[in-house]
């Protein structure tokens, strides 16, 4: 677990695991966590994986392997970027926060040492060096109307002003840590970037101010906005179009791994199949992972699943194929204990008040 292993065995209710560590599902109740989601809620996300890619060379090196442009950024902004392999396939989902003499790589819980690799694999005369620096750091998401107010009142600056896809770096007790706002591709309102030796202090602090929330809320959040995730969508099954990540995908710039194939997808209009949600009165760990059919016909998968707030209903994501891409259609789900009647919904998930 993270450096906070004695607060989070004390306080949780449950855990869940994630890349080989248990991490808290929940402190409180599914209800009271989303409620204190939506004003100023925080979470230990140190499972996010941190990569420090460095080097003379890391720009045009980066720029070759990543489908969107990332070249033009100043430093202080970031970026969400795609790793795919040759077959256009999705290793990770990244945001790349420009450093200056660095990049910092926020990767998938357990992707560090799987992008580090892949950056690796490809450095051949360039000097290039990338670090997995996961242990190394701590990582707070904040989230709720009121996150970057309070934010700025604890870290005595202008969190307010920090805008999608920007960080800033500012010191706490004497440390200098990162301020981040992510893009769309995220749930959160700010992330906390800080070095592991004061990640217990800061997190006691924080709780003056924020509501701990534990991964379960965090899930559901997630799901309904239609973000995918590592281990989920987020794996070498799927193409970039098929789970939503167009927005990052930049068709103006030069040659990447994975160009053609992803080009010729999107020219030829070949795209299979389409990320979508889906309601079941099932439970999730039923739901997960099973096939949706309509029909007699087999036509997608359930890649994610959480309970809904309020009623006994799951809301889950699903890859399905596109002609059945169709918001309210009724299918079934097939899990181990029979077929769970569904419907299919469009994404972002309405009704965010009270699922």
């Amino acid at each position: 677990m993270s450096t906070l292993t004695t607060y989070h065995t004390e306080h949780a209710q449950d855990f869940i695991e994630l890349s080989g560590e248990k991490w808290p599902r929940r402190y409180r109740s599914l209800p009271e966590e989303y409620a204190a989601a939506q004003t100023a809620a925080v979470m230990d996300r140190s499972f996010i994986g941190k990569v420090h890619v460095s080097g003379k060379d890391r720009e045009s090196l980066l720029h070759r392997l990543t489908t969107n442009e990332m070249r033009k950024m100043a430093v202080g902004e970031s970026c969400v970027n795609i790793f795919t392999n040759a077959k256009g396939r999705v290793i990770d989902l990244v945001e790349m926060l420009m450093q200056g003499e660095n990049y910092l790589l926020l990767t998938g819980p357990g992707r560090a040492a799987t992008v580090s690799k892949w950056i690796d694999k490809y450095t051949f005369l360039e000097e290039v060096k990338s670090v997995d620096e996961t242990n190394r750091y701590a990582l707070f998401s904040l989230f709720g109307a009121e996150a970057a107010a309070r934010a700025g009142d604890f870290f005595a600056l202008e969190a307010a002003g920090v805008s999608a896809g920007h960080f800033l770096k500012t010191t706490w007790r004497e440390t200098e840590l990162l301020l981040h706002h992510p893009h769309a591709a995220s749930a959160a309102r700010l992330n906390v970037i800080a070095a592991a030796e004061i990640a217990g202090e800061l997190w006691r602090e924080l709780l003056g101010h924020f509501s701990p929330i534990g991964f379960d809320v965090y899930d559901l959040l997630r799901i309904k906005q239609g973000i995918p995730a590592a281990d989920h969508e987020i794996v070498e099954d799927y193409n970039p179009h098929e789970i939503g990540l167009l927005p990052f995908i930049n068709f103006e710039k030069g040659c990447y791994i994975g160009q053609e194939v992803i080009a010729r997808l999107d020219s030829y209009q070949k795209v299979q199949r389409q990320l979508f949600g889906l309601q079941c009165a099932a439970a999730p760990e039923r739901v997960a992972g099973a096939a949706i059919f309509s029909g007699a016909q087999d036509i997608g998968k359930v890649t994610s699943a959480a309970r809904a707030v309020a009623g006994d209903d799951t809301l889950a994501l699903a890859v399905v194929r596109r002609t059945f891409a169709q918001p309210e259609l009724r299918v079934d789900v097939l899990t181990p204990s029979g077929p769970a009647a569904a419907v299919l919904k469009a994404l972002p998930f309405a009704g965010e008040a009270d699922q």
